[in-house]
């Protein structure tokens, strides 16, 4: 199957049945707009406000100025050739049941092919009742912890939805975000000529820094070069080891150089404020 996932995902009407939370409409909203899916319909809200709810999320005028209204639920899904709900627990009905992963494939398919399909999620505090449930063709079940089973109305949507988009873009064959690193400058490896030379001077440069001055510098410069040889590094990163060993040598002579500046700064000073025998500073009148 080819095309565009927006294009197969656009097939889906998401159904929000009597939702209780004006900010749990606002989060299936963000879901929706996150996950490609651009057409909600509410039946008998308890609170609509649309400037709320594209304040919770945001971009979204698009969505909630195309969300549809309905005073029941058979007039919601009335135009869909496949009705599926949402449950947290497995009951005993005639319905198809669904882990959310295999859904999104099924249910994605069958829009590639034309249909026209109602996600129905039930209110926050029961969820879908078995008489809503009945007017649905299949049911998605998200495997939860069986012990707490119930998952919040937005995070059920994503979920749902997320494998809806991860079905989409398999189907169709679009291509997928590159998640890889950046593709650096390609730099070919150091040679043993330059890493002999980096390790001379990291030699130095640890001596300046007193490293050597009380233990032996053999084994401590074979560790440093078990180090350096097992990060392999190219010519680029070794110049950068380099630059910093020149440094540490570098301000070490510049500090000496300033405090030996300082010391003759201060001898003649105090040379000249002692007046010399003879001078206008000794004489008598």
């Amino acid at each position: 199957m080819t095309g565009e996932p927006d294009a197969a995902l656009d097939r889906f009407r998401v159904v929000l049945q009597e939702p209780q939370d004006l900010v749990n409409i606002a989060l299936v909203v963000r879901a929706m707009k996150n996950m490609g899916l651009g057409r909600l319909r509410l039946v008998r809200p308890a609170e609509f406000d649309a400037y709320r709810i594209e304040g919770i999320a945001h971009d979204t005028e698009d969505l909630v100025a195309r969300t549809e209204l309905y005073d029941d639920l058979a007039a919601a899904v009335a135009d869909a050739q496949l009705v599926v709900g949402t449950s947290a627990r497995r009951r005993s009905s005639k319905q198809q049941w669904m882990r959310a992963a295999e859904a999104g494939r099924e249910l994605v398919g069958r829009a590639l092919q034309g249909s026209r399909i109602a996600l129905v999620f039930g209110p926050e505090h029961r969820g879908l009742s078995n008489a809503e449930l009945d007017v649905c063709e299949a049911v998605i079940n998200v495997p939860t912890n069986p012990e707490h089973s119930s998952l919040n109305l937005g995070h059920a949507a994503l979920i749902v939805f997320y494998e809806l988009r991860n079905a989409a873009v398999e189907l169709t064959g679009s291509e997928e975000p590159d998640l890889g690193q950046k593709r650096l400058r390609r730099v070919p490896p150091a040679s043993s000529e330059e890493l002999e030379r980096f390790f001379e001077l990291w030699r130095e440069a640890m001596e300046t820094l007193g490293l050597f001055t009380s233990v032996d510098r053999i084994p401590k410069m074979r560790s440093f070069r078990t180090i350096v040889q097992r990060a392999s590094p190219d010519r680029r990163e070794l110049g950068l080891l380099e630059a910093t060993a020149f440094e540490i040598i570098h301000y070490e002579q510049r500090l000496r150089e300033r405090l030996g500046g300082r010391a003759e700064s201060s001898e003649d000073g105090e040379s000249s404020g002692r007046p010399e025998r003879g001078s206008r500073g000794d004489s008598r009148s």
